[in-house]
């Protein structure tokens, strides 16, 4: 059995909530995700994460917008966000590491809206968000003795670690256009070391990726799908969208 598995409630639950809540943070920024985070200002302006952001909003969502922007979609300083953007054999790669990534979404119920504004499956908010839902199944399976189902997200929650979510995100991390940002960097940097924390609890060994700048600098920004926090906003993440 896994040293994970029955773990103390409140800890696993408290760790389904950083995901989500990193998960918002990095999805491109808009009018629901700054009220989420004023509404959260008491409780979250010291987080070392989220603190920078809490700031920045208070100048205007805006200025938000253009922070990201700034960081993960002007031409060639721009840093990606997708999973599909890393390693030196990405485009030969990209259908399948998606193909394995909606596999993953569909064995588990997590759907993704068709339409303008909706990211890419690879996109690190949704992957975060993913894992989140996981967590969140955990915790119902323990609540109900489920002991094999438990298993099985498990099993699932350690090779979408060590295949996907936690390969890529130290590179975005330590890229110099995010590294030195005031809002970005903190963020990210947290969301490294939740990543990671999560790959050593789980004994998940991902190979590290890293970016390699395209020369097209004119890729439009696939700006906003929406994150929700379990016990916050919006559905339930069993029954997301």
């Amino acid at each position: 059995m896994s040293a994970s598995l029955g773990e103390a409630q409140p800890e696993s639950r408290r760790r389904t909530r950083e995901f989500t809540l990193a998960a918002l943070a990095v999805a491109y920024p808009t009018e629901e995700e700054a009220l989420i985070f004023e509404a959260m200002r008491a409780e979250l302006s010291a987080h070392p994460g989220l603190g920078a952001m809490l700031g920045r909003i208070s100048s205007g969502l805006a200025a938000l917008q253009a922070d990201y922007l700034e960081c993960f979609d002007h031409g060639h300083e721009r840093v990606a966000l997708y999973e599909t953007e890393y390693g030196r054999m990405r485009g030969l790669s990209k259908g399948n590491t998606l193909a394995d990534i909606m596999g993953f979404y569909q064995a588990f119920g997590f759907s993704i809206e068709d339409g303008a504004g909706v990211e890419m499956p690879d996109h690190l908010a949704v992957q975060l968000e993913f894992y989140g839902l996981l967590l969140h199944k955990s915790d119902l399976l323990n609540d109900s003795g489920d002991l094999v189902g438990q298993e099985i997200v498990e099993d699932a929650r350690r090779k979408f670690l060590a295949d996907h979510l936690g390969g890529f995100v130290r590179a975005i991390a330590t890229r110099p256009t995010v590294a030195t940002h005031t809002v970005y960097g903190p963020l990210l940097a947290w969301c490294a070391d939740l990543v990671e924390a999560e790959c050593r609890r789980m004994d998940a060994h991902p190979a590290p990726l890293d970016f390699f700048a395209q020369d097209d600098a004119s890729e439009v920004a696939n700006c906003g799908g929406c994150v929700s926090i379990p016990g916050l906003t919006g559905p339930d993440p069993l029954t997301r969208r």
